[in-house]
């Protein structure tokens, strides 16, 4: 998802040689693979790798350890040997939610296993590389098809619904901070491209339950007439989850702003502009 966005937004610059690699072309786990990348000599290595899927973590902890961290210390040997600058994008998972808003003070606790080793990925590459900027992100959408997140998974699952003559669908009222792929890129090619490093968060502006962001979804799409959108509490959810999640994490791009960088938009603009892509309206053309 984020990888396709970064590799949307360099496009634009004709000046950059460009190496997007997925996961079937290289598996970061696999040290000598990752080591062999140094005669290409990268000027900078976005490291977006990483084992995803949460619920998967905590039923393969071997799998997550593998590339979340061993894959993430290959990268950092990999940056080291070329003398190439990381920037890692890492998760709000990282967070319990007892703090909000979350700021770049903010103490990690982490409450799963897939937030553990995204954090020990993180302290790894800090170690490796001082000069790497670390970008912890809110909850994502963005890749269309490769949308893995709620966005992606509910418009898929709209139109199911509608297409199966469903008229009402039911949604947990969690918290979220719904951001474009594409503004976190653009974003953070700009800190890139003005040579900072350290820490940041970065996020959309404002929050949105995923019951309103569902409902927004739909209204964007312009189904509203088709099926009705029911916030139900996250508690009917929670249970079935075997990865734990902060009921709520918000972020303030405190160190954006000072910098005047904080490129991100409000959710709702940046979820209009991705809903009008013309892999959604395809999509619903059909019902």
């Amino acid at each position: 998802m984020l990888g396709r966005a970064f590799q949307e937004v360099l496009s634009e610059a004709p000046e950059c040689r460009i190496l997007a690699l997925g996961r079937g072309e290289l598996d970061i786990a696999e040290r000598e693979n990752v080591l062999g990348l140094a005669p290409e000599n990268p000027d900078i290595i976005i490291h977006c790798a990483a084992y995803v899927n949460a619920e998967g973590c905590e039923e393969n902890p071997d799998l997550c350890h593998a590339v979340q961290v061993e894959g993430s210390r290959n990268v950092a040997d990999l940056a080291t040997k070329a003398g190439a600058k990381i920037l890692y994008p890492q998760s709000f998972l990282i967070f319990d939610g007892k703090t909000n808003p979350i700021t770049e003070e903010t103490p990690p606790a982490p409450q799963s296993v897939y937030g553990r080793r995204k954090l020990e990925g993180e302290e790894i590459i800090c170690a490796a590389c001082p000069d790497a900027i670390i970008v912890r992100m809110a909850g994502f959408f963005g890749g269309e098809e490769k949308d893995k997140n709620f966005v992606g998974k509910f418009v898929h699952h709209l139109h199911h619904l509608i297409e199966t003559g469903t008229n009402s669908f039911d949604v947990g009222d969690r918290v979220w901070q719904p951001t474009y792929t594409l503004d976190l890129a653009r974003n953070c090619v700009a800190l890139l491209a003005s040579d900072k490093s350290g820490l940041y968060t970065m996020a959309c502006h404002g929050e949105a339950s995923f019951y309103e962001l569902a409902a927004a979804c739909v209204k964007e799409l312009e189904l509203g007439d088709r099926i009705t959108i029911n916030q139900v509490s996250a508690e009917r959810f929670n249970a079935e989850e075997k990865a734990r999640r902060p009921d709520r994490a918000i972020m303030l791009n405190n160190r954006l702003n000072t910098e005047g960088l904080d490129l991100q938009r409000p959710w709702r603009d940046a979820l209009k502009d991705y809903l009008d892509r013309p892999y959604f309206r395809t999509l619903f053309s059909d019902i």
